[in-house]
């Protein structure tokens, strides 16, 4: 990679890894569904030159949009209220690479070696690990609807693998307006107090919610799209492991949070897991298309 470009992943990592604090900011004074909502009004307001009908294809995209912006954000948003800390949901995040390899096997066919295998139980170990120690148990629900977001977000990533041909833009834009439609009329049917959130909340929070749109979708993912396209995935996902790292220092550094010695052997093992489901990925994902390339 450019040394510019390294510049721009390590960019991403950092601004993913705080995206977190952001969103506990966020959900401090908003009720999570309506921080999410308003988040994707941010994102759709941005975006909305790039949301465009694209025939054919808008099935596809309003499952992927659904999937992304409305439940895996939704969940997101609502085990970070539920959270005592960061460190911890952001290593379980992570699951999302082998939950999507083991979609990828259910569904699409595909097949799994050892190493593989060996990376998803690791991983999986991880965050048993995590959840056993004293300091994560207390909220021991949290880590479950994070797990269960991870899910959501693998989900997501199969229903996008449909999506090559539609650009990056406005596959985001879309997953915006699914955002903004999806948790609001799931904030109205659930929640309460909206109003009175959304006169009274403080500045953190609201900083929280236009970091989150800003910084982790616009900036985040607008990013990791620009790269992706510019290397293979087996260059460039390596270094989004480094995203729970700066969680965890964030979480130690600005909200002053305890990380234990089970923490970081959890969190190791569920990073050492999913660098190697993600090699063994793109190795697959390589050797399938030399023999194309060779045609």
């Amino acid at each position: 990679m450019k040394k510019r470009d390294i510049l721009l992943v390590i960019l991403i990592t950092i601004v993913w890894g705080l995206n977190f604090i952001a969103v506990k900011w966020a959900v401090v004074d908003f009720p999570p569904l309506l921080a999410n909502a308003i988040r994707f009004a941010i994102v759709l307001v941005a975006l909305s030159p790039f949301l465009k009908i694209i025939k054919g294809r808008m099935r596809d995209l309003i499952l992927a949009a659904v999937s992304l912006g409305v439940i895996h954000f939704g969940a997101v948003f609502l085990g970070m209220q539920v959270a005592d800390g960061v460190g911890a949901v952001a290593i379980a995040s992570q699951l999302n690479v082998p939950f999507a390899t083991l979609l990828a096997v259910l569904f699409l066919g595909e097949t799994v070696g050892w190493k593989r295998v060996l990376g998803i139980a690791l991983s999986f170990s991880g965050v048993m690990v995590l959840g056993f120690d004293p300091e994560v148990f207390a909220y021991i629900d949290a880590l479950v609807i994070i797990v269960f977001a991870a899910f959501m977000y693998s989900v997501s990533a199969i229903l996008m693998r449909r999506l090559k041909d539609v650009r990056a833009v406005t596959t985001q834009a879309w997953v915006g307006a699914a955002g903004v439609i999806g948790s609001g009329i799931l904030s109205l049917t659930f929640e309460t107090g909206q109003v009175d959130a959304l006169m009274n909340a403080g500045d953190l929070a609201w900083g929280g919610v236009i970091y989150s749109a800003i910084a982790a979708s616009l900036i985040g993912h607008g990013g990791a799209n620009y790269l992706l396209r510019q290397y293979e995935v087996s260059v460039v996902s390596p270094y989004f492991l480094m995203m729970p790292v700066f969680a965890v220092l964030g979480g130690i550094v600005i909200l002053d949070e305890e990380f234990t010695s089970r923490m970081a052997l959890g969190g190791l093992l569920t990073l050492i897991g999913v660098l190697v489901v993600t090699l063994r990925n793109s190795a697959r994902a390589q050797a399938i298309a030399s023999p194309e390339n060779e045609n």
